[in-house]
């Protein structure tokens, strides 16, 4: 059991890994792809936009087709729309293609998203902390290995931007294989289906969901247009880079630290509040030059590194079982995907239409004080709603 046990994490962090590949390749090379393609700053943000909107829209689905034909199956076919979504990068000259592959990305994650919460939630119910930090910090790992290689990779490969977003393919077919056997060894019991039905009602879901939304904005704002911001500001092309990764790496090492924390001193507003609080100094630190742009970022990737772990076990300790984990995750991560999905593409606007190097970054701010009042507005009669539920 013990040994099936670390099979099973493995395999939950080799598909964690895939969650986040395909969106955050794009940023390295994001005014390369605007340059080829003669696209403006605001289409171009579409493509990490639109999975993340799609990440929104389809994951009201992923509780149904779980409960339908079982989280395993339903995950490894995820695996497999994701594979041919990157796989079809590599025929990506035009920017149609590239947009429709961003679109069934989307679908992809926007289903696998809330699945891997609600099987976290029936297979670890009492580690839910610690295995959400290695779901995040696979997915921080797959980010900051797609963000930080994909200029390198890109030169190996003639140069050829089309190829390098490719090739991450192959990670999603490793992870399929190691997923597949959890599908075979799937129990069949008869029982009747759980009733699969969207917590619409409750205040407490939507606030969760508010808060998930803000978070998500920030934190894809950031991944989108990090590289070109500091670009403007006078960071070269390679430095950019690295402090993508940069970014990556410690938020990816605090998405662990602090939920595995939060487990044991338990406070969940607390801890939402403290990374919050991290992310807006940081980035008031880069708009009024309190310091330089990468201690700044690394603040706000401790804050960011905090932030989406937090809002992603808000309903795994709220609810009493995988199906309405599932189902709670996927109005939160439904609504606040579509909320979080535009904020890069309004962002892409802004640096279109307003000439300050630094209006991502008022829009991230802006962003934080609205999480703030999201938290204010989560109260005592809100943690107990939650109680009477089974």
């Amino acid at each position: 059991m013990k040994k099936r046990g670390l099979f099973i994490i493995a395999a939950l962090f080799l598909v964690s890994l895939n969650l986040r590949m395909g969106i955050a390749s794009i940023s390295p090379v994001l005014d390369t792809i605007s340059h080829d393609l003669h696209l403006s700053n605001g289409v171009v943000s579409w493509l990490t936009a639109i999975p993340v909107i799609c990440m929104g829209a389809f994951a009201f689905f992923s509780a149904a087709l779980g409960s339908r034909f079982g989280l395993e199956k339903t995950i490894a076919a995820c695996l497999v729309l994701i594979g041919i979504a990157t796989c079809t990068r590599a025929f990506a000259h035009s920017a149609l293609l590239l947009l429709l592959s961003a679109f069934f990305l989307g679908i992809g994650l926007a289903i696998a998203g809330p699945l891997v919460s609600g099987y976290i939630k029936k297979t670890f119910p009492n580690r839910i902390g610690m295995m959400i930090g290695v779901y995040s910090v696979g997915m921080g790992i797959g980010a900051s290995l797609s963000a930080g290689l994909m200029i390198p990779l890109q030169k190996s490969l003639h140069h050829s931007w089309q190829l390098a977003l490719a090739s991450w393919t192959l990670f999603a077919v490793i992870a399929f294989l190691a997923w597949l056997p959890l599908v075979k060894k799937r129990v069949k019991v008869k029982q009747a289906a759980p009733r699969f039905q969207l917590p619409f009602k409750s205040k407490k879901a939507w606030i969760f969901t508010l808060i998930f939304g803000l978070q998500s904005g920030v934190f894809y704002c950031m991944s989108t247009w990090l590289a070109p911001a500091a670009h403007s500001i006078g960071l070269s092309q390679e430095q950019s880079g690295v402090l993508v990764t940069l970014f990556t790496f410690i938020q990816m090492l605090f998405s662990f630290i602090i939920p595995s924390l939060a487990d044991i001193y338990k406070n969940d507003k607390a801890w939402l509040a403290g990374s919050t609080f991290f992310v807006l100094i940081g980035l008031l630190s880069i708009v009024y030059g309190l310091s330089n742009l990468w201690l700044a970022t690394i603040v706000i990737a401790i804050g960011l590194g905090g932030l989406f772990p937090l809002a992603l076990a808000l309903p795994l300790n709220a609810t009493s079982s995988s199906s309405e984990a599932s189902s709670w995750t996927a109005m939160m991560q439904g609504v606040g995907y579509m909320l979080g999905g535009i904020i890069p593409a309004i962002a892409g606007w802004l640096r279109d239409f307003i000439a300050y190097d630094k209006q991502v970054f008022v829009l991230m701010i802006v962003l934080c004080l609205l999480l703030f009042i999201a938290l204010l507005g989560w109260g005592k009669g809100q943690m107990e709603e939650q109680t009477s539920r089974s």
